[in-house]
């Protein structure tokens, strides 16, 4: 019985779960019920080995006219049983006992139903609220730089973070940077030799596709206009974007720069082109 019922427990941001104090009800029931049936047998039996010792006696010490009065102790042993039950002492369960169990899990499913549909009410309201930018980041491989992304979509509440393995949500420093922002924000999984198509998939939808990268036709960030529906481009950490994938670009931008090295990480220029497209689209409070 504990083993089907733990098949039901389940995890999900917004799933069907089974609380897990209801197993604990449900094993004490269980455990209550099963002390009961094993004391009972074990005194059933004891009653009926000791009912066939004491018929053997009466049969030999009692007169003939208590014959019919033993055979009808012998055809009713079960209420005689239940009393010597109850006198000896063993453990029984009533219905206030049960009645009180099932009450605190049906207490326990109306306080969970309401936490769960808190959770679900939270979750629309983010799906409500998200912008229409969709920041790829398949070409960045480092798990610091996707952590930091995944943080500032979080943040920003970008409609998507593409990324070429899923599974890198599952490392351990990436988890420490993210801090779980990868629960609330969608990420979809584009391989690397897969984003070209995906960009022109995108294009077909109505988003723009911006790239984020120094050529010479890029224009300074603080002097673009982000379309509503756009999909950011990130490159390499290293390389840039891939000149296969500038040509289907529909605009560059870059980050004006004042210093020596003229080179931002990905993960701050990201966010920083990120904040721009927040600021031309927010919403007024």
């Amino acid at each position: 019985m504990i083993c089907v019922l733990s098949h039901y427990v389940e995890d999900d941001i917004v799933g069907e779960v089974t609380s897990s104090i209801h197993i604990c009800l449900y094993v004490r029931i269980f455990s209550v019920l099963m002390s009961v049936c094993i004391c009972g047998d074990k005194t059933s039996v004891e009653e009926h080995h000791s009912e066939d010792k004491t018929d053997e006696s009466i049969s030999e010490s009692l007169q003939p006219n208590q014959d019919a009065l033993n055979f009808q102790k012998k055809i009713t042993p079960g209420r005689d049983s239940e009393q010597a039950l109850n006198s000896r002492g063993h453990p029984t369960i009533g219905g206030d006992y049960i009645s009180g169990l099932i009450s605190e899990m049906e207490e326990d499913d109306q306080l969970f139903n309401l936490a769960l549909e808190a959770r679900r009410n939270a979750a629309e309201t983010v799906k409500r609220s998200q912008q229409e930018l969709i920041v790829v980041a398949s070409l960045v491989d480092r798990i610091p730089n996707l952590a930091g992304l995944t943080r500032t979509c979080e943040v920003f509440k970008a409609a998507g973070l593409v990324v070429a393995d899923k599974s890198v949500i599952e490392d351990k420093q990436f988890r420490l940077i993210s801090v779980t922002a990868e629960k609330w924000v969608p990420m979809v999984e584009v391989p690397v030799d897969s984003v070209r198509v995906y960009l022109e998939e995108k294009r077909v939808e109505g988003y723009s596709v911006i790239g984020l990268e120094q050529t010479a036709n890029s224009k300074p960030l603080d002097q673009f206009a982000f379309p509503s529906k756009t999909v950011l481009v990130l490159g390499r950490e290293k390389e840039g974007i891939p000149v296969d994938i500038i040509h289907i670009l529909d605009a560059c931008v870059e980050i004006p720069q004042l210093g020596v090295v003229r080179s931002l990480n990905v993960h701050v220029s990201g966010s920083i082109a990120v904040w721009e497209y927040t600021r031309q689209h927010k919403q007024p409070s």
